[in-house]
């Protein structure tokens, strides 16, 4: 099994290969869900996408899990200077379905050598925070 702790932006990936029986190498990198401006009085959410690409030697199937970050699946947050701001990533671009892990919610599979899969996020409206940064960290686990 080989792992790599790649730290990348707002998300951080974990990389998980299967035994060593399996012939394909592959290697992964994120592009953090940057939101930009909150307004908190706006009427409407604040949309953003980012990505995770995997690249493998040969054709091979994954599967992408992620992390809660810093709160639960139902709603993960952004912290900063003490104050939270709630968001969440998810697997589609209507934002219906939670990217999770499998067990909790979903999470994406894919094949191929060269796979960019988007990473959809959303800051809900009208949320009362202060002005700041907020981040979180999220882990990526790529299992093949």
């Amino acid at each position: 099994m080989k792992c790599v702790l790649l730290p990348l932006g707002v998300l951080v990936m974990l990389f998980v290969g299967a035994s060593a029986a399996t012939a394909a190498t592959c290697t992964a990198q994120s592009t953090g869900v940057a939101f930009g401006s909150y307004d908190t009085l706006s009427n409407g959410p604040l949309d953003s996408t980012g990505s995770i690409n995997v690249q493998c030697d040969l054709s091979t199937a994954f599967t992408i899990d992620l992390g809660t970050g810093s709160g639960t699946y139902g709603q993960r947050t952004l912290t900063g200077g003490g104050r939270v701001l709630d968001y969440n990533l998810y697997t589609d671009s209507t934002r219906m379905l939670v990217w999770a892990d499998g067990t909790a919610g979903g999470d994406v599979s894919d094949s191929g050598t060269n796979v960019s899969v988007p990473v959809y996020g959303r800051i809900p409206q009208r949320q009362n925070v202060g002005a700041g940064i907020y981040s979180d960290t999220v882990v990526i686990t790529v299992s093949y």
